[in-house]
């Protein structure tokens, strides 16, 4: 999905009145179809059976899509409306009188197990501080979220309280567990700071909606796997795409083994583990079957040839000497696309490689700060835009909106969330983006589908596991396939 000012979706909707293809109501009707659609296909939400829908109500149309969604589950909905309930604007006023047959309350709710929160308040042209009664309405939302457990908030279009053009919370604001983002993504979601009040974001595409083809950015949907080469009937291990991972030292196996195994579960058609010598019978002992784990003496016996994709640096500890010399030659020389990671990244920072321009390198804060020390106090963005202007690759930086980009697109992924901050995700990353690599994606698709996956992959694994409070690495790789397929 694109991302575009608050103003120019707003202009091509009033386009599309004015022409008389759709109405007003008629597009929030479609609205609310495809977020009831989305629901049932996303595992933060498919499994949702709340108990009571409460409804936090504007007068404006953002409450229409609220009510109208809160209408197709069939349990108690309490409505909390910062007007009268006969004040709505005429559109969310069809989509109240949905609710006629619910149990239907208005005061203000207690604490409840099983809630499903809806901040219908106010829209993306929403600018400033809020005024009474909605900021006492927000404040009132965030204490009944965090009061009441196995609840979520679902935020439409934009958390009331945020600007959606530039990022900022000038007061009171909610924090959505998962924001539906109607028609395009508006930039200040994406501000540095944003994804606490925004949470996963859920895409819900307006064709209907003219929009222009350039834009600032865009985030990862679903839409990605297409990118995914189709196999011909006749296709076989070595067209499958072959990976080569350098990875592992004593201390840190797990970091090579969940890489390796990653890349088996994304779809490399062969995995061929290259270690040294001290570590190789612990590897060779506890990485699944299908991974070929071959010990070398030096980087420099790791072959090239016959590989479409390289990953460096999961558990590689701090090299020295003849090591370092050695690794530092294997990169040079890569003429395939390599993933670079972890203590590979710490290396080249510390020693000043210049990597190839078909690198993707995928920094966590802490080592884009090491990698670019002139970033300190620049946005997220900002810093990736600037590294890579200064050394042309493909760069992911980590974080709760992983970002991609080669300098000519930038991409937001959308999936995953705070059940992820743990070791060996981004072993798992790495070991998923060479596999894509190597199955034919270019090293910006690669990083992006890959980030996307992973994300995808683990709320399919919190969802099979009963939504507990952190997803394990190797949960993630379990569950790739599930998502690929």
């Amino acid at each position: 999905m694109k991302v575009y000012p608050c103003e120019v979706i707003r202009a091509a909707e009033l386009e599309l009145f004015a022409s008389g293809a759709a109405s007003s109501a008629g597009l929030m009707s479609t609205v609310v179809e495809r977020l009831w659609g989305a629901m049932g296909r996303e595992p933060e939400l498919c499994a949702l059976r709340p108990r009571r829908v409460v409804v936090y109500a504007g007068r404006g149309n953002n409450a229409g899509d609220a009510l109208g969604l809160a209408a197709r589950f069939r349990c108690p909905v309490t409505v909390r409306a910062a007007c009268g309930l006969q004040d709505f604007s005429p559109e969310s006023a069809q989509q109240f009188a949905l609710l006629a047959g619910h149990e239907l309350s208005t005061s203000e709710p207690g604490p409840e197990e099983g809630l499903l929160i809806i901040d219908g308040l106010l829209g993306s042209g929403a600018i400033g501080a809020l005024r009474e009664p909605y900021a006492a309405l927000v404040n009132e939302l965030n204490s009944l979220r965090a009061a009441s457990p196995r609840s979520l908030t679902l935020a439409i279009d934009v958390p009331t309280g945020l600007n959606a053009d530039t990022g900022e919370v000038p007061g009171e604001a909610v924090r959505a567990d998962v924001t539906a983002v109607i028609g395009c993504v508006k930039p200040g979601m994406l501000a540095d700071g944003a994804a606490d009040y925004v949470g996963r974001m859920l895409c819900i595409p307006l064709p209907e909606v003219s929009l222009p083809a350039d834009s600032m950015a865009q985030v990862a949907t679903a839409e990605l796997l297409r990118l995914l080469p189709q196999r011909e009937y006749s296709c076989f291990k070595n067209r499958a795409g072959r990976v080569h991972i350098v990875a592992g030292s004593v201390g840190y196996v797990g970091a090579a083994q969940m890489c390796a195994e990653a890349a088996v579960a994304a779809g490399a058609g062969l995995v061929a583990l290259y270690c040294r010598e001290d570590v190789y019978p612990i590897l060779a002992a506890r990485v699944a079957a299908e991974v070929m784990v071959v010990p070398v003496h030096s980087y420099r016996d790791v072959p090239i040839e016959g590989a479409q994709a390289l990953v460096v640096g999961p558990g590689l500890g701090r090299l020295r000497g003849p090591d370092l010399r050695s690794l530092h030659d294997l990169l040079q020389r890569c003429d395939v696309p390599m993933v670079v990671d972890a203590d590979a990244l710490n290396l080249a920072a510390e020693y000043g490689w210049e990597l190839p321009r078909h690198s993707i390198l995928t920094p966590h804060p802490g080592e884009m700060r090491r990698l670019f020390p002139a970033a300190a106090g620049l946005s997220r963005a900002e810093c990736a835009r600037r590294y890579v202007a200064a050394h042309p690759c493909t760069l992911l930086l980590k974080g709760a909106r992983t970002l991609v980009t080669d300098g000519t697109e930038t991409w937001y992924n959308s999936t995953g969330g705070p059940y992820m901050a743990n070791g060996g995700q981004g072993d798992v990353l790495a070991g998923t983006i060479g596999a894509l690599a190597a199955q034919g994606l270019s090293p910006l698709r690669a990083a992006v589908l890959g980030a996307w996956l992973c994300g995808q992959a683990a709320a399919t694994a919190r969802m099979r596991a009963g939504y507990p409070r952190a997803i394990r690495a190797t949960d993630v790789i379990a569950c790739l396939p599930a998502v690929l397929r």
